[in-house]
């Protein structure tokens, strides 16, 4: 009989660890993803080209100085000429590094990628299946609006409008997610209030489903907008008539999302409310 409570105990603790390892290696990944952000690594970019133009810039301002100096002392030749030399060497890095960061303050930042700011819920949660699929999605979007961008497939108001309503939907599937995850939270510590919030936890996952595949539906007609565009010469004479109709598409499952998104945040206000 003594051995069934030590097994339970031990049960407990390995599945606490398995949780802390997944837990670690969901942190992981997540860094992991906001590292590889195009929009995050161009401002690196920026971030570092500028600190080394700094750097050199005040290593050419010192070396200067000191030559200066120098000159005003009677100092030897050949020693205004090592400190000349120093401040020369430290100016031309500082001009190729100003000259870059110029350069990548010229090239346009790419859109910020949410799933890459996002962490998933823990594991065993009821909304991370959604949240899972959701962040799948997210890339898929973000890399056509991406080849629309660059291929002028639309005009830029309807892609910021695309964008617009996949950040406003990410927004409030996550907010829906964490609300879930605290329930699961509160009934983990208080079993007494299961039968009170199970239900609405289901209904919450509920939502998180179809707002998944409200998500896929734009992004298939995104999909769709982008292979008409990219197929042969048969695809390139129909290109006009396609692209009205996958563009409407496309607008129609656009239009689906936001109401859904509007709609389960103004039920989210009256909750809080």
């Amino acid at each position: 009989m003594a051995a069934k409570p030590f097994a339970k105990q031990w049960s407990a603790v390995l599945q606490r660890g398995i949780d802390g390892v997944s837990e670690a290696a969901d942190v992981v990944a997540h860094k992991l993803s906001v590292a590889a952000d195009p929009r995050a690594r161009l401002l690196r970019k920026r971030k570092w080209a500028f600190r080394i133009g700094l750097l050199f810039g005040f290593g050419t301002a010192l070396f200067a100085l000191v030559t200066a100096l120098l000159a005003t002392w009677n100092t030897p030749v050949w020693a205004l000429l090592i400190t000349g030399l120093l401040a020369a060497g430290s100016a031309f890095p500082m001009t190729l590094a100003f000259l870059r960061y110029r350069w990548l303050r010229a090239t346009p930042l790419p859109a910020q990628r949410p799933a890459a700011t996002r962490r998933l819920p823990p594991h065993g949660s009821a909304a991370r299946p959604a949240m899972y699929a959701l962040g799948a999605s997210e890339r898929g979007l973000f890399s056509l609006l991406g080849v629309m961008e660059r291929n002028r497939l639309l005009p830029e108001d309807e892609i910021a409008d695309l964008t617009a309503a996949a950040n406003q939907t990410a927004t409030a599937m996550a907010a829906t997610a964490a609300e879930v995850v605290s329930m699961e939270r509160a009934v983990t510590t208080n079993a007494a209030s299961r039968q009170y919030l199970v239900p609405t936890i289901n209904a919450y996952t509920s939502q998180l489903g179809n707002g998944v595949r409200q998500y896929n539906e734009m992004v298939t007609a995104a999909a769709q907008l982008v292979s008409a565009a990219s197929g042969g010469q048969d695809a390139a004479a129909q290109w006009p008539q396609s692209r009205r109709d996958y563009r409407g598409e496309l607008t129609t499952a656009t239009d689906k999302l936001l109401g859904w998104a509007q709609a389960f945040d103004e039920l989210g206000q009256l909750r809080r409310a």
